[in-house]
């Protein structure tokens, strides 16, 4: 097997792993309050990475330190608050299309902040997305609770956006393993003033809800990331990323057989919309 075939092999086992959390996260939901289901995914993930912290340390500078801890409070903390919040109130399916639109969020960040060029083709694909979103709004979301929803959805997605440029001037410094394991353990230590309503939930878990917590902590929190960094060194940014579009395909299928989630109208126009939409602003070409 090449270095091509097994980079495949770990963004393939990335997007899929991925795709099914979104559908745990919203059995998880059930039982746990938003920050509460953060501090058990990262309390207990930590556990894991505390081996990959030791093997890849290297002292961190000090205002690397506090750009980590940045990265901590908006990519996982915050982050944790909107997107569970919001998966609570909508379907699995229609959670994971809306977090994808994170590279719309990086690109228009990145004109603001870094004057990067216009470019029609990105332009078009974000106008794409956006009347993909504005279907969803308008088609079977007219409760309150579900506008919200979305709306945190949304927000959380411009969350894991800034989470990524900031990211962007820490990896090329450090180890993404050493980043990784210092964010997860920052992230559980955020989250512990919670740990009373955290204790008294987790107890309440019945078997599925059991087991999508363990797939959370071992698949989506720790194995994950790690065959993500693996599968980005073996292929180039375009091969890799294309794997992501993959995330919501999974969601929806799994939502569907797990918790019988229906796949409505609604999901598969705004869903190929958003989704054609992003892989424009993505486009290198």
């Amino acid at each position: 097997m090449n270095d091509k075939q097994l980079g495949y092999i770990f963004m393939g086992l990335t997007s899929f792993i991925w795709g099914i959390g979104y559908t745990a996260i919203k059995i998880c939901m059930n039982v746990f309050d938003p920050l509460s289901l953060g501090l058990a995914r990262f309390i207990f993930a930590s556990i894991l990475f505390v081996p990959v912290l030791l093997k890849y340390w290297k002292k961190i500078e000090k205002n690397d330190l506090l750009v980590i801890i940045l990265m901590t409070l908006i990519g996982l903390t915050i982050y944790q608050f909107f997107y569970n919040a919001g998966a609570s109130d909508i379907s699995a399916g229609l959670a994971s299309i809306l977090i994808s639109t994170e590279p719309i969020f990086i690109y228009l960040i990145s004109i603001v902040v870094f004057k990067e060029r216009l470019s029609i083709l990105k332009i078009s694909g974000i106008l794409i997305s956006f009347f993909g979103i504005v279907f969803i709004f308008y088609s079977g979301s007219d409760e309150m609770t579900k506008i919200i929803a979305i709306i945190f959805i949304l927000i959380a997605s411009v969350l894991w956006s800034l989470y990524t440029i900031i990211s962007k001037f820490i990896l090329y410094k450090y180890d993404p393993y050493l980043v990784i394991s210092i964010v997860t353990i920052f992230g559980a230590i955020s989250l512990m003033p919670i740990f009373p309503t955290m204790s008294t939930e987790i107890i309440k878990m019945n078997t599925i809800e059991t087991f999508s917590l363990i797939f959370l902590v071992i698949f989506a929190t720790f194995l994950a990331p790690i065959f993500n960094f693996k599968g980005l060194k073996l292929l180039s940014a375009t091969n890799a990323g294309a794997f992501y579009y993959l995330q919501p395909v999974f969601t929806v299928l799994s939502a569907y057989f797990l918790i019988n989630e229906p796949l409505t109208l609604t999901i598969i126009i705004g869903g190929i919309l958003v989704i054609s939409g992003v892989v424009l602003v993505s486009y290198k070409g």
